[in-house]
């Protein structure tokens, strides 16, 4: 099977690699010149444990006019940049497999992609950091949760191969309900640890940032009391101690300088919730902070004044 990547940071830099350790035909489409470059030189590459277990060549394409007409395109892209990639894939018929984090992009994919034949959406649990431009650190296993929202299941039903042990995938039935979890689950962890400069396991091990960590969770099931259920406490604690060595994504784009994903992912949950009649007090302060810090310009534009 061809699958065309868009976007080769950590995540899509993790898919790629267990895709063409399984044999299927991956191309990164890539908008750096560097990058490209890179990873046309020396191929994607996975470590573990510091050491190098995969590495294989893959093509790169600048453009979606070079995009096969049956591959799989998933997308792997900061939300921020979906609408203008969303834009130029306007006439592309191909499946597309979402993985980014946030909820806003399932809205803005569903309205503009009448014309696509297939979407599907996922959450990606693993503990992933790009070393370079071609290579991957998989620090943690997690589950890879799929669904099917609209078209032909078969689409994406294959991916179901790619299950392992180190690479985990399950298939659900409704999109919007997966993604509510993981944005929960991204809320919990990726502000504090932001905010907090600490990796998520100081979620769990920190005596005060496990307080604020359990008080944050209270305060969310006070209004999206349905998810506790299949989200305890314990299980989203799993996930920092799953991924304890990890930067959080939004910790990583505050220590480069770069736009943290606020909007999708915190402001998204806060507006859902008031759209229920609810509120989260104690997240819409963390929210304020990161505006605050991200207006600043992160931690080297304000240590090098």
């Amino acid at each position: 099977m061809e699958v065309v990547i868009a976007g080769a940071g950590s995540i899509g830099l993790l898919f790629g690699s267990f895709l063409a350790e399984k044999g299927h035909q991956v191309s990164f489409l890539v908008r750096r010149e560097e990058q490209a470059a890179h990873l046309g030189k020396e191929g994607v590459k996975r470590y573990r444990n510091g050491v190098e277990v995969f590495r294989q060549h893959v093509r790169v394409i600048r453009g979606v006019n070079e995009i096969p007409v049956d591959a799989l395109i998933i997308v792997a892209t900061k939300t921020r940049g979906l609408d203008q990639l969303l834009q130029t894939l306007h006439e592309h018929p191909n499946p597309i497999l979402f993985i980014q984090n946030g909820l806003s992009h399932y809205e803005l994919a569903m309205e503009l992609n009448r014309e696509f034949r297939s979407l599907a959406f996922a959450t990606v649990e693993h503990g992933a950091e790009r070393k370079d431009d071609s290579s991957v650190a998989h620090h943690g296993v997690g589950v890879t949760k799929i669904a099917v929202a609209k078209g032909d299941e078969a689409d994406f039903k294959w991916l179901a191969m790619l299950h392992s042990e180190e690479f985990p995938i399950e298939f659900h039935a409704d999109a919007e309900q997966l993604l509510l979890r993981k944005v929960i689950i991204n809320c919990l962890i990726n502000p504090l640890t932001a905010i907090l400069l600490q990796k998520n396991g100081e979620l769990v091990r920190n005596v005060h940032s496990n307080q604020l960590f359990e008080q944050l969770y209270d305060e969310i099931m006070v209004v999206f009391p349905e998810m506790k259920l299949e989200l305890s406490f314990d299980r989203v604690a799993e996930v920092c101690q799953r991924t304890a060595a990890n930067t959080s994504s939004m910790l990583t784009d505050r220590l480069q300088g770069n736009r943290m994903e606020i909007d999708t992912i915190v402001s998204a949950l806060i507006r859902k919730a008031e759209m229920r009649g609810g509120a989260l007090p104690m997240l819409a302060v963390f929210e304020k902070l990161l505006v605050a810090m991200d207006e600043a310009g992160g931690l080297k534009c304000i240590w090098a004044d």
